[in-house]
């Protein structure tokens, strides 16, 4: 029974954990700029509805394309190597060289973890 409890708390403790990743990542997405030097934020080039387009893809489902579009990367993995690597690979019908290239000076790994969280929940 004490083993139970644990798990059911060790649940509970994840499930939180996650919500506040996912609730910062939302709010670091919102952001019209972000990081040390207050760089371009995410929202000014992705829209998170349906085939709208600002300046990038939409983001809309990208945890269900994001398995499929780099073998042998995880949804999660996509995530953070297109935020920290954005030319590694580059979605068809859009430029290299186009998403800013250094949000990983920028963000710490924790900002960089909550935007994954948060994508990773469109």
């Amino acid at each position: 029974m004490k083993v139970l409890y644990l798990l059911v708390l060790f649940f509970i403790v994840a499930c939180s954990s996650e919500q506040d990743a996912q609730q910062q990542g939302e709010q670091l997405f919102n952001k019209t700029h972000l990081g040390k030097n207050k760089v371009i934020g995410c929202v000014l080039c992705h829209s998170i509805k349906p085939d709208q387009v600002i300046v990038g893809p939409s983001l809309a489902g990208l945890s269900v394309r994001a398995p499929h579009l780099v073998a042998g990367q995880s949804a999660a993995e996509y995530i953070k190597n297109s935020i920290i690597n954005p030319d590694a690979f580059v979605v068809g019908g859009y430029l290299p060289g186009t998403m800013y290239a250094h949000y990983r000076q920028e963000l710490s790994k924790s900002e960089i973890d909550a935007l994954v969280a948060y994508l990773l929940k469109l």
